[in-house]
């Protein structure tokens, strides 16, 4: 029989369009990211990341951060202006949205203690081949001894004859930003290896003229939180790990002044001192992190840098800023 080139057209059309259907219906339970909009919300077992953070878009906030860009911009003009203010850098980005504001965000600051982190990222992905290394006990023996040399003193130290893991060397590096502690993490590493942490982590920039130090941005110092809270370096449970010890940081003076004593937040802190040309004495002052705002549905990074010569003026401008952004971004 003879069978017309239309009707198997329209044949196939109505073989295909059933099997749509059955897919659909029958198969649909199995796919990873399925037709309905039901159950698109990420689901995880750890609090302090979320690995798949384009599960969920909440509404668009640019008015909101074009109004913050705008207030931050003028007021660091002004503080800039002020005695003991010398430069201001900000970087703040919406996770649920990825819209970020920036001041000054790429200018360059010495790292100082914010090499901390970076250090841990370092232990943990070493852990990540041979998890036993990071249990792994020393005696700290007292030749490594940086607490006269730190400003803002931590409040626990690391006695001598006692035995630490390099967990508990992380804890101590990380809650009471111990340099000792983290000159022990530092020297224990193998040679080179920060330097590839750093490099995978895009924190390394060309230093200076005779600077043999560290240097970084407020925004990609932000992006090490970005990347924690997304476990896209480090896996699930480390990433987690580490965001969990930095919610137990010691130093409330800076970011954490002037917003509410419930909201949760990582963070790292940092302060350096220098003699610069004029022999005048200048400092630092670093405080970035991850804030969970309105009990995690909110997050947002920031890293706020400053520059200056008093670091009560600076501490107070560090908790203005802090609680600017979070006016915006956490409420």
């Amino acid at each position: 029989m003879f069978i017309s080139k239309r009707w198997i057209i329209l044949g196939g059309v109505a073989v295909f369009l059933v099997s749509i259907f059955l897919f659909k219906n029958v198969f649909e339970k199995f796919l990873p990211h399925p037709f309905s909009d039901e159950n698109t919300k990420c689901e995880t077992n750890f609090q302090f990341i979320n690995p798949e953070p384009d599960c969920e878009i909440y509404q668009d906030k640019l008015e909101k951060l074009s109004g913050l860009q705008k207030k931050l911009e003028e007021d660091i003009e002004a503080w800039e202006k002020k005695d003991g203010i010398l430069r201001v850098s900000v970087f703040s980005r919406d996770l649920n949205t990825r819209r970020f504001i920036g001041v000054n965000e790429n200018d360059s600051f010495y790292m100082a203690s914010l090499l901390k982190l970076p250090v841990a990222v370092a232990w943990y992905k070493l852990a990540e081949v041979e998890p036993v290394l990071i249990d792994r006990e020393i005696i700290y023996d007292g030749k490594i001894n940086l607490y006269d040399k730190q400003n803002i003193k931590p409040e626990k130290i690391l006695e001598v004859g006692s035995n630490y893991s390099m967990k508990e060397l992380i804890y101590n590096s990380l809650v009471y930003s111990d340099n000792t502690a983290a000159q022990i993490l530092f020297d224990n590493l193998p040679n080179q290896f920060i330097d590839r942490i750093l490099s995978a982590l895009s924190l390394q920039f060309t230093k200076p003229e005779g600077i043999n130090e560290n240097v970084i941005t407020a925004k990609s110092y932000a992006n090490i939180f970005r990347s924690l809270y997304n476990a896209s370096y480090l896996t699930r449970e480390y990433s987690d790990k580490i965001l969990e010890i930095l919610t137990e940081t010691k130093y409330r003076d800076g970011a954490l002044a002037k917003i509410p004593e419930d909201v949760l937040v990582a963070h790292k802190f940092a302060e350096r001192s220098y003699v610069n040309f004029d022999k005048k004495n200048i400092k630092q002052l670093h405080d970035c992190g991850l804030v969970y705002a309105k009990k995690g549905k909110e997050p947002y990074t920031f890293c706020i840098m400053i520059e200056g010569e008093s670091l009560d003026l600076m501490q107070s401008t560090v908790q203005d800023i802090s609680k600017s952004i979070f006016d915006v971004m956490g409420k």
